[in-house]
C-alpha cells in the first residue's frame, strides 16, 4: 500500500464518517460510536418481538426440542462452551511463549480445536434452523444502516426516512451494504496499525495518550475507530519508549514490532531467576536454529545453535539462552 491509502485511513477515521458516491450523489457513512450502539440493541430487540408475534420460535424452544427428539444433547453444547474456552486460553498462551517454534505448535493447536468448535456449531446450526434472534439479527442490521447514513458532512439529517427506507428497492439497499463492507475492510486493525506507525504519524504518537485531548470531544462521542487509533499509538508509543534495540526493519510492522516487544518483555521476566545448569529441566527442549536467530535479532547477532550446543556439553540452560540474546 502506498502513504496516500494510510493517510486516506487516518483522514476518514478523523473525520468519524465516510463520504462516497450513491448513484450519482454524495452521501456520508457515519462510524459507530458507543453511544451509537444502545440502537444496535433497541432494533435487535424489536424485531425480535415481531419474529415471536409472527410464530417464528426463539432459540432457546427449538434447543429443547431437538433434545427431546434425541438429536443434540446437553454434552455437545458443554463441550462447545468448553473449547470456547479452551481456545481463548490458548490464545493468551500463545502471547506468552519465548519461541517462535512453541508459538507455532500452540497455533497448531487452536487450528485443530477451532475445527471442531466450528464443526459443532455448524451442526447445531443445521439442526436449529432459523430462529427468532436470527430474524432480528438480520432486520436490526439493515435498519441500522439507514440510522448511519446521513445527507450532509455535519451528520444532522439521515439520508432516508423510515418510510422511505422500507420501500428501498433491493438494488440499491445491496449496494449500500457492499458499500458498508467495503468501508469495514479497509478501516481494519492491521492497516489502522500500519498507518500509525508511518512517518507521517509520528507527530502525533506522543498526544495518543489522552483521547479527549488527541480529538477534542468526551470519549463517548469517539466512534469505535478513533478510539482504536489512540489505543494503538498509545501501545507502539509505548514500545518505542520502553524497548531497547528496536530493529529498523519492524519499525513499520506492527505485528512483528509487538512480537518482538513481548518477546523482549519474557526474556526480561527471566533475568534474576537461578537456574541448575545440571538439572534436566533446565535444558531448552524444542529449540530451533531459527529460534535462535530471531532471539539474538536483537542484539543484532546470529548464532548457529549446533555450535551452541556442542560449546555447552551438549545441552542449553534457559540462562544459556538468554545469553546467547545478549542478555
Amino acid at each position: 500500500m502506498n502513504e496516500e491509502f494510510y493517510i486516506s485511513i487516518v483522514g476518514e477515521i478523523f473525520d468519524g464518517y465516510t463520504e462516497f458516491d450513491l448513484n450519482g450523489r454524495l452521501v456520508y457513512l457515519k462510524h459507530l460510536t458507543v453511544k451509537d450502539q444502545r440502537y444496535l440493541h433497541l432494533y435487535y430487540e424489536k424485531y425480535k418481538e415481531i419474529a415471536i408475534k409472527k410464530g417464528v420460535e426463539e432459540e432457546s424452544v427449538v434447543l429443547k426440542k431437538i433434545k427431546e427428539d434425541d438429536l443434540w444433547t446437553d454434552d455437545e453444547d458443554v463441550r462447545i462452551e468448553s473449547l470456547k474456552i479452551e481456545i481463548e486460553n490458548l490464545k493468551k498462551t500463545k502471547k506468552s511463549l519465548f519461541l517462535n517454534s512453541q508459538k507455532e505448535q500452540t497455533q497448531k493447536t487452536i487450528t485443530e480445536k477451532e475445527k471442531e468448535y466450528f464443526t459443532l456449531l455448524y451442526k447445531r446450526k443445521e439442526l436449529v434452523g432459523k430462529t427468532a434472534e436470527d430474524y432480528a439479527t438480520n432486520m436490526a442490521a439493515t435498519e441500522i444502516i439507514r440510522y448511519f447514513l446521513f445527507d450532509s458532512k455535519d451528520l444532522e439529517n439521515h439520508l432516508f426516512s423510515e418510510d422511505s427506507f422500507a420501500e428501498l428497492d433491493d438494488d440499491l439497499l445491496f449496494k449500500i451494504q457492499k458499500k458498508q463492507k467495503e468501508i469495514a475492510d479497509r478501516l481494519n486493525e492491521l492497516d489502522m496499525q500500519k498507518a500509525i506507525l508511518r512517518p507521517f504519524f509520528g507527530l502525533y504518537l506522543s498526544f495518543c495518550d489522552n483521547a479527549h485531548d488527541f480529538f477534542g470531544k468526551p470519549l463517548v462521542e469517539l466512534s469505535v475507530f478513533q478510539m482504536k487509533l489512540v489505543l494503538f499509538g498509545k501501545i507502539f508509543h509505548s514500545i518505542f519508549q520502553h524497548t531497547e534495540d528496536i530493529p529498523d526493519d519492524i519499525r513499520e510492522d506492527p505485528e512483528r514490532l509487538m512480537a518482538f516487544s513481548e518477546a523482549k518483555q519474557n526474556k526480561g521476566k527471566s533475568k534474576g531467576n537461578f537456574i541448575d545448569d545440571n538439572a534436566a529441566a533446565s535444558t531448552v527442549f524444542g529449540a530451533t536454529e531459527q529460534d535462535v536467530k530471531d532471539i539474538a535479532e536483537g542484539s543484532g547477532r546470529t548464532v548457529k545453535l549446533s555450535d551452541e550446543i556442542k560449546k555447552a556439553g551438549g545441552k542449553l540452560s534457559m540462562e544459556q539462552m538468554m545469553k546467547l540474546a545478549g542478555d
